[in-house]
């Protein structure tokens, strides 16, 4: 009896350390960060945009600020993204379940489907869109995998996105904000 007792105990120890391990893993990314285009790496376009007419001659293109407000509540994650460009300023708002899982969610000629997961101390976010064209459905994914610095400051997200024309990787760097 006694060596059932202490099989028991020793069970349970085990159990509540690897529980805490587990907690301690999952990062936790709520706060506001600023994008920081010196460390971020964008993809090469291969069509050129139209010249902003407002545009003075000889001053380079006005780039927008974005900003990243992150809510986490265990794992559950609602990310909005604000994209200020002079006086203009625009908002999304995603929330994301970070339990594996996928969420479907319809629109205009297809679907989208969403999985978050934590990966260790990373955030794993899978998006696929499928969209009916006249020429049959096509397909586009994207995966975006989060890493919080060690200190917390800096938040790096690396994106690989898959589609028609191929595949394209941006890594995008964002600093909290400590105000």
């Amino acid at each position: 009896m006694r060596g059932i007792k202490r099989s028991v105990a020793t069970l349970a120890v085990l159990l509540l350390g690897v529980g805490v391990v587990a907690a301690q893993a999952q990062p936790q990314f709520s706060g506001a960060y600023t994008l920081d285009r010196s460390q971020s790496q964008f993809p090469q376009h291969e069509r050129r945009s139209q010249p902003d007419p407002q545009a003075q001659p000889g001053q380079p293109a006005q780039r927008p600020d974005i900003k990243l407000v992150v809510q986490q509540q265990g794992a559950t994650l609602k990310v909005t993204r604000i994209i200020a460009m002079g006086t203009r300023e625009r908002s999304e708002t995603n929330t994301y379940v970070a339990d594996g899982t996928d969420q479907t969610r319809r629109g205009y000629r297809g679907e989208t489907v969403t999985r978050a997961a934590f990966d260790g101390d990373r955030l794993v976010l899978t998006r696929t869109h499928t969209k009916k064209t006249d020429a049959g459905d096509r397909t586009m994914s994207r995966q975006s995998v989060w890493t919080l610095s060690p200190d917390g400051r800096t938040l790096t997200i690396d994106t690989t996105m898959q589609g028609a024309h191929g595949d394209r990787v941006m890594k995008t760097v964002y600093v909290r904000d400590l105000s």
